[in-house]
């Protein structure tokens, strides 16, 4: 009996041993499960979390992709029409206004007045608008009259009722000048409004034709026991009755231009000039102007203009003209 008992206890030990190691390994095999069902869960979180993350990305960049391509659409639309607006502006301008084209040549003559004579000219200029300047071609015809030369009236004859011309005593030639020069101007300051003054430096020069005219008297020329009436230049043989030295009253008067045409001498030789010019025109097409300044001539030989005087072969003198032309395009 007490070994039947003994082994009944065995018995039971060992089976709860077993049911212990059983529960155990369900215990093991749950917790086992449990987990993996964690790892399982934790792994599908995390790929969710990735695949949201991936896609918010994606559609934040496809979001920010459309923003700006509409931005930019609407800076073109809004480029291209203000650049309409300008040429529409532009047509209805061009429409209302005149272009207005640069000038570029201008023509211009007057009269000058210098101190020992008289000059008319001409002048084609070329105008260079960006550097405010002129180049000018010129063609001037003068007189020159030396300083002692007075005009003194004729003597009149009774007898023959010979109406008396007036004359310049002591003068054997008329000396004129055909120049032809080249130059330019430069302006100094512009034109503010129609009441101002433009002021130009202007500079000249080139070539001077001298032409030398005898100067001829009508006068009372002694032959034999008596006079007569002849129209004579001054020369050594004459000189006496030219310059009536015996008191005789041998001179009538003066002749006419023509006389000594057909005796010019030429004289070659150069000529400088410069000064200033004022112009006064209210309109950009038209020129009126003064100028004041001072010129200089040099020939290759003496010009004789009056005996018994000196007779250089240069002149400097100083001049005031008095101008007008026209601008065109």
């Amino acid at each position: 009996m007490a070994n039947k008992a003994k082994s009944d206890s065995i018995k039971a030990i060992q089976m709860a041993r077993r049911d212990s190691i059983q529960q155990k390994k369900k215990l093991r095999e749950i917790k086992k499960k449990e987990t993996e069902q964690a790892k399982k869960r934790n792994k599908k979180k995390s790929s969710e979390e990735e695949y949201t993350q991936t896609e918010f990305t994606r559609s934040d960049s496809i979001r920010e992709f459309k923003q700006d391509s509409l931005k930019a659409a609407r800076l073109t639309v809004t480029e291209n029409r203000k650049r309409q607006q300008a040429q529409r502006q532009e047509i209805i301008l061009s429409g209302r206004k005149k272009i207005i084209l640069p000038l570029t040549q201008e023509m211009s003559g007057g009269f000058r007045l210098n101190s020992d004579g008289w000059t008319v000219f001409v002048n084609r200029g070329f105008l260079n608008n960006e550097e405010h300047k002129t180049i000018f071609f010129s063609i001037d015809l003068s007189e020159k009259k030396h300083p002692k030369e007075t005009r003194t009236s004729g003597t009149l004859i009774d007898t023959f009722s010979i109406k008396p011309v007036p004359y310049k005593y002591g003068k054997v030639n008329n000396f004129y000048q055909l120049k032809i020069g080249i130059g330019g101007s430069k302006e100094l300051t512009g034109k503010l409004d129609k009441k101002s003054v433009i002021i130009n430096w202007v500079y000249n020069g080139g070539l001077s034709i001298g032409l030398l005219k005898p100067y001829y008297l009508d006068l009372w020329v002694p032959e034999g026991n008596s006079y007569v009436r002849k129209y004579e230049k001054y020369s050594e043989e004459n000189k006496a009755y030219f310059l009536d030295l015996n008191n005789r009253q041998t001179i009538l008067g003066g002749s006419s231009f023509t006389k000594g045409m057909n005796e010019i001498t030429i004289k070659p030789g150069i000529h400088l000039k410069s000064g200033f010019n004022f112009d006064y025109s209210a309109s950009r097409k038209s020129f009126l102007g003064v100028e004041i300044g001072a010129s200089a001539e040099l020939y290759t030989t003496q010009i004789d203009i009056m005996t018994n005087t000196k007779n250089t072969a240069y002149f400097i003198n100083f001049y005031a003209d008095f101008r007008f032309g026209k601008r065109w395009e």
